[in-house]
């Protein structure tokens, strides 16, 4: 089974994400997320291979230290 041909190409937004906004509104969140997306690009530059992360979870701990014990 074959879909169907698209004339438009797709709209990620309304087509992928199912949201349906208005390019105005579009223009205004996009411009207003700018400066985070820019801080997570940053982020994503760091090499932190070396760097212990200052939290740990382990959701085993509990129970492996007998906290669970009642």
């Amino acid at each position: 089974m074959t879909a169907p041909k698209r004339s438009a190409p797709l709209d990620p937004y309304r087509d992928v994400l199912g949201l349906d906004v208005t390019p105005k509104r579009l223009e205004a969140d996009l411009a207003a997320f700018a400066d985070i997306l820019a801080e997570l690009r940053k982020l994503r530059r760091l090499d932190l291979t070396a760097v212990h992360p200052a939290v740990v979870f382990d959701p085993t701990g509990a129970a492996r230290d007998g906290e669970n014990e009642r």
